[in-house]
């Protein structure tokens, strides 16, 4: 039985005699990044993706997978971001603040993947927290922090949050205005 593992690049791969070997390396590839690329004779790449442990991050590996963005796919990101850091300084936000950055990347995940915020916090913290290193705690720490410095420090973390992505879908125009 023979198992070795070739590197090119950032690609690797294992070669195995059994099938069960072979399941345990995809299996253990799969839960170390996420996503495998086996390209066939053609030089077609065909990718696996692992969605078993987090369904929602399962569409950012699939939209990074394709690192060729086209120049409209570029505008589109970057006015995406300028509306965001828009709204936010409109109600006040210090964007040197971490809880300003945790709110920011969590509204651009969400509208760039085209999916609703998280159902709770929690699971809002964990996601762009675990980004930026940030243990749970800290990260609603860091959040709260953020809301009581801006206009809406009246307001519940999942209240302004909701808030600040309503004003943008308006301002992007995926609401209505008079929503």
């Amino acid at each position: 039985m023979e198992n070795r593992v070739l590197n090119q690049g950032s690609v690797e791969m294992s070669v195995v005699c059994s099938d069960l070997s072979l399941l345990e390396s995809i299996n253990s590839l799969l839960r170390q990044k996420g996503v495998i690329a086996v390209e066939d004779e053609s030089g077609v790449l065909h990718y696996i993706v692992d969605g078993r442990s987090d369904r929602r991050s399962v569409a950012g590996r699939v939209t990074a997978i394709n690192p060729a963005k086209t120049a409209e796919q570029e505008k589109q990101e970057a006015y995406l971001e300028l509306c965001i850091k828009t709204v936010l300084r409109e109600y006040g936000f210090d964007m040197a603040l971490m809880g300003t950055m945790l709110i920011y990347k969590s509204i651009y995940i969400s509208l760039k993947r085209c999916m609703p915020l998280p159902a709770t916090m929690k699971s809002l913290y964990c996601e762009t927290g675990k980004e930026l290193g940030l243990s749970l705690e800290q990260s609603e720490r860091n959040v709260r922090y953020a809301i009581t410095k801006s206009s809406l420090k009246n307001m519940r973390s999942r209240a302004a949050i909701r808030c600040i992505q309503a004003r943008i879908e308006r301002r992007l125009g995926l609401r209505d205005p008079l929503d």
